[in-house]
């Protein structure tokens, strides 16, 4: 048996396809017409744009979300201007100047203090892979038609590789490398697949073709198992199946505990695409929607029109119930390639989110307008991101008390709106005594707040041993939080990833949490 680290629950059974990266050998030719060699570069790149794009158009929630920001990386002209000199200045082949171009940027990512940004060097060797297999003419393995019932095997799972795998054919996958907030991790998570990373000498351990089963909660991987191990796997996935099957009862029941606390259950979603299984899984609402939907998607900012009609359809098909939009939260690791954000040393504390807003008023104007044209035709709420003093809350709300004016001046109906913030930085929880009294609600956003109290960058897998989102001080944070929304009459939910870990559900009704807001699955 070999035991690694489990970073997505279940069981997983199932027949091992190795997915092993092809070895690539790049000599250095002379060559005359480097124009042309230039051309097979952006040629390749294309290629690669355009499979990166298809697959977007076919993926929703979290998968979308991550194949975007890694597009907007492969987007930018500055990733290969060291390889389109090397050409000029060598008169070199393509694919030399792509593997030395690129290279010297994965050092230069790999070496930089902000470990998010360090880790996007991991997309960086992943895009040089890609587009040297288009250069080289390498044929890829279709991850989209594996055997039902497939544990896929690999050193690592890159980011493309995971958008492109058929999930419903995956019992399992196994790395060497990842960790539990990386990519792999979250669409594992996501879509309920067992998953185990840290397995050292993957290849040397595990064959092509051997049965395997696997506990993505221990870690622990039978190798061709025992009948008597697989009895034993088999009986467990199906009590977990039979848990999963007794918990569909109280699907439209309310949550109410023992003692007459009624907690709402909502829904975290990227945009429309989710709203069936909003509703499949009878949530009381949507807690998050991430409005970037609408700006990632396009070539330009969306308009004011075009934001109405879509938050008014999703207002509509929820019937009424709770409609939580966060506003525009860009910046840190989500960019907009039209807006040309200037590139920072630190862009998770850096230009994002509010700060953005509050500082292109246009930008934020014009969503707002939307969104409060959009609240006569459903119970909307608005959720300012990355909120750190009451002045930002103030200057918000006389920004929306003049749209009001505006729209009630032209005769446009909006409805009643509640206004709530993140609270994701230690400085909101410190003062959320003084917020609590500005606004209606207080959503936590435990994922940044884990990070900017532990001071450790969620995005690296090196600190996983060391990232708690149980630690003391991040539950002492949200116990403050509230505590003091409650005190000024405030509704206090979560609506971060912690909002899903049963293990402190218990926790969080003795806090007095007034709503969780997770994942619809």
């Amino acid at each position: 048996m070999l035991v690694g680290k489990g970073i997505s629950e279940g069981i997983g059974l199932g027949k091992v396809v190795i997915l092993k990266e092809n070895e690539i050998k790049i000599e250095k030719q002379k060559i005359k017409d480097t124009s042309a060699e230039e051309q097979l570069v952006y040629n390749a790149i294309k290629e690669v744009e355009n499979e990166i794009e298809y697959l977007i158009q076919n993926i929703s929630g979290t998968e979308k979300e991550i194949m975007q920001a890694y597009l907007m990386i492969l987007q930018d002209p500055s990733l290969i201007e060291e390889t389109i000199k090397i050409i000029e200045q060598e008169k070199c082949n393509s694919s030399y100047a792509v593997e030395i171009g690129l290279n010297k940027i994965i050092k230069t990512f790999e070496d930089m203090d902000d470990p998010y940004m360090s880790a996007r060097s991991r997309d960086i060797e992943d895009m040089k892979k890609r587009i040297l297999s288009k250069l080289l003419n390498i044929k890829e393995i279709d991850l989209s038609k594996l055997p039902e019932n497939t544990i896929l095997v690999a050193k690592e799972l890159s980011t493309s590789d995971t958008a492109k795998i058929n999930l419903k054919n995956i019992s399992g996958i196994i790395t060497e490398i990842g960790g539990v907030n990386s990519h792999m991790a979250i669409i594992a998570r996501t879509n309920e697949i067992p998953a185990i990373v840290g397995i050292k000498h993957i290849f040397e351990n595990i064959k092509e073709n051997d049965y395997i089963a696997l506990n993505g909660t221990t870690g622990e991987i039978y190798l061709n198992p025992t009948e008597t191990e697989k009895e034993e796997l088999k009986q467990r996935k199906e009590k977990q199946k039979q848990e999963k099957q007794e918990l569909e009862k109280y699907k439209n029941q309310k949550a109410i505990t023992k003692d007459g606390h009624q907690v709402e259950l909502l829904a975290n979603i990227g945009g429309p695409q989710d709203i069936q299984i909003v509703i499949d899984n009878t949530a009381e609402g949507v807690g998050l929607l991430r409005s970037e939907f609408l700006y990632m998607d396009a070539i330009d900012f969306p308009s004011e029109d075009e934001q109405f009609i879509a938050y008014k359809k999703i207002a509509e098909s929820l019937e009424n119930k709770r409609l939580v939009i966060r506003t525009l939260d860009i910046g840190g690791d989500k960019d907009l390639k039209y807006m040309k954000l200037p590139k920072e040393e630190n862009p998770a504390m850096g230009y994002r989110a509010i700060r953005i807003c509050l500082d292109r008023r246009d930008i934020f104007r014009t969503q707002l307008r939307a969104l409060l044209r959009a609240s006569a035709y459903g119970n909307i709420g608005i959720m300012y991101p990355m909120i750190i003093s009451v002045d930002e809350v103030k200057e918000i709300k006389k920004i929306v008390e003049s749209i009001k004016a505006e729209l009630t001046e032209k005769g446009i109906e909006y409805g009643e709106v509640e206004q709530g913030i993140m609270i994701e930085t230690p400085a909101a929880v410190m003062i959320s005594d003084l917020l609590a009294e500005e606004v209606d609600f207080f959503s936590i956003g435990t994922n940044d707040l884990t990070q900017y109290t532990l001071a450790i960058d969620r995005q690296n897998s090196k600190l996983d041993n060391i990232y708690d989102s149980h630690h003391p001080a991040v539950l002492r944070m949200i116990q403050k939080t509230i505590e003091n929304g409650h005190k000024a009459g405030c509704w206090v939910g979560i609506c971060g990833e912690l909002g899903a870990d049963m293990t402190l559900t218990e926790t969080f009704l003795k806090m007095g949490i007034d709503e969780l807001s997770v994942s619809p699955t």
